[in-house]
């Protein structure tokens, strides 16, 4: 086994699973359906679920609705945040509607693209409540999933969902592939899948400064957690496939962002760290 190198963050702590996650079976009932945590398990005390967005015209009502029914089901007290990333398109206007419609949807919009990282500040800045999760705006991610991570936050600060079943193109797959290395290898942090979705504790969040404007901020925000101490608990989710909208994570530019972004972290969490 490689060992991290000197200075690097200690393995992230991994919460043993209070039981075994079956893949989510609701993915094929209808999205009528009742909503319920699983047996047992308590709501937690509140949720703040932050969809970003940019360009979503054709999924975002859709996920903003989806998320609205699952955050009821799963905390006693809810708010859906649009953060509308300089969207070129009919975002703006449907997430306007959205929040005059809904009394648990508010909505940020950025007057210029920021980037994902800078879409994920901003969310975390206005988010309310106790647990903070960020679900994107594309639709590729069914929010009744959220509901089986709930058992794992009692032992856990971050929850990690890993996406399974994937259908991604080759270059996806060997992107994805590559920042699991370097993320082993430069930070000792050994997470499935760093990019997906997580519920977070806010006070969690609230202990250091996201820097990262692009895609890296998802390695950033892990590895400024796991170096201050947080437990993480994964679990395996589906992944489903983009129906409409275009995705921009692998355009050559922003993969050189990231590589960037991860240069700068390592720099800063690990060689100055030494000092």
């Amino acid at each position: 086994m490689t060992e991290p190198p000197a200075g690097a963050a200690p393995p992230a702590p991994v919460a043993s699973p209070p039981a075994p996650a079956p893949a989510a079976p609701w993915l094929e009932v209808a999205a009528w359906a009742p909503l319920a945590l699983a047996p047992g398990v308590e709501p937690i005390s509140g949720i703040s679920l932050i969809v970003t967005a940019y360009n979503e015209e054709g999924t975002l009502e859709r996920v903003v609705h989806g998320c609205r029914r699952v955050a009821r089901a799963l905390a006693r007290e809810s708010e859906v945040l649009v953060v509308n990333d300089g969207s070129k398109d009919g975002t703006r206007r449907i997430a306007n509607r959205l929040e005059q419609e809904c009394p648990d949807v508010r909505v940020i919009h950025h007057p210029f693209n920021v980037g994902f990282g800078g879409a994920q500040k901003s969310g975390f800045l206005h988010a309310r409540h106790e647990f903070v999760s960020l679900v994107p705006g594309d639709g590729q991610f069914d929010a009744r999933e959220l509901l089986r991570y709930v058992p794992y936050l009692a032992d856990a600060d971050i929850v990690v969902g890993y996406r399974v079943r994937r259908q991604d193109n080759r270059m996806r797959r060997f992107n994805t592939l590559l920042l699991r290395t370097v993320m082993r290898l430069l930070f000792g942090v050994r997470l499935h899948d760093i990019n997906w979705v997580k519920i977070f504790r806010r006070r969690i969040l609230e202990r250091f400064e996201i820097e990262s404007r692009g895609i890296g901020v998802d390695a950033e925000v892990v590895v400024k957690a796991a170096r201050a101490g947080c437990r993480f608990a994964e679990l395996e989710v589906s992944y489903l496939p983009r129906t409409a909208g275009a995705s921009t994570g692998d355009k050559p530019l922003n993969v050189l962002i990231t590589g960037i972004e991860l240069l700068s972290l390592w720099w800063q969490q690990v060689v100055r760290g030494r000092e």
